[in-house]
């Protein structure tokens, strides 16, 4: 029997939803399972019983919160799809919204990181899910593997002076440096790996879209700026703090 599965989105850019439906795979995903509610592409708007549940996008108003519940009781599985829903994502960023991640209000049974999730690893996690498997994500932070982590000169310290790039750097580069040695923040030290370093190989420091291996992402950057020395302008600027989420205890103000 064909497993069930729910495809759904709450406050999100639809950009996880866009990623599946455009992955190589999902015609192969299209033949395996059966679709029990997929509002971009069927008109059955009832929530019924399945076995995997796949929900893209943060919680930004109180009337996604009873959808939510009901999803997570029809459903034996949940998986929260991207950083908004893992996280809360890049909604985190305003003042006026809330933007909390899935597992605000429900049991999640898993996360698929990434804005949107690699489509290597969302291929994978497709499969594993098909198959009835459980998922697996890295334990290891993105400098572990990084392609550039080798040329860093432990013993030097830089002062980091900017978020991105100048316009004439970000061209990829062969014989490019660590961009913290560079004078340059990059999240990678707090950033689970997972993404096959798209952004890094295109000239641009890593955002954190993956999330922390552990802990929340607020905490491990307040301990990652404490090691390293950051202009005084820099960190002046909040939105880095919340770029991708914000503090549990910040949302329930």
């Amino acid at each position: 029997m064909k497993p069930k599965f729910l495809i759904t989105s709450f406050t999100s850019c639809s950009g996880c939803i866009v990623d599946i439906i455009s992955s190589d795979i999902f015609p192969v995903f299209l033949e395996r399972v059966t679709l029990t509610h997929f509002p971009f592409i069927t008109d059955d708007n009832i929530i019924q019983d399945c076995d995997v549940a796949l929900i893209e996008g943060c919680i930004s108003e109180e009337n996604q919160i009873a959808m939510l519940k009901s999803i997570r009781h029809h459903a034996k599985k949940v998986y929260a799809l991207g950083t908004c829903a893992a996280f809360g994502g890049i909604l985190s960023l305003s003042e006026e919204k809330r933007a909390d991640p899935l597992s605000d209000y429900i049991e999640v049974n898993g996360i698929i990181p990434g804005c949107p999730p690699p489509s290597q690893l969302l291929g994978n996690v497709l499969i594993r899910l098909i198959e009835g498997r459980e998922l697996e994500l890295s334990n290891k932070n993105m400098c572990a593997n990084c392609p550039i982590t080798e040329k860093i000169d432990k013993n030097s310290a830089t002062k980091i002076l900017k978020f991105y790039p100048d316009s004439d750097e970000i061209e990829p580069k062969e014989e490019t440096t660590c961009f913290l040695k560079r004078g340059i923040l990059c999240m990678g030290p707090i950033t689970r790996e997972g993404c096959e370093y798209e952004c890094i190989k295109q000239g641009i420091p890593c955002e954190g879209c993956m999330g922390p291996v552990s802990k929340d992402f607020t905490s491990n950057m307040v301990n990652f700026l404490s090691i390293i020395d950051i202009s005084e302008k820099l960190i002046k600027n909040n939105a880095f703090f919340y770029r991708f989420s914000k503090p549990r205890l910040w949302r329930e103000k």
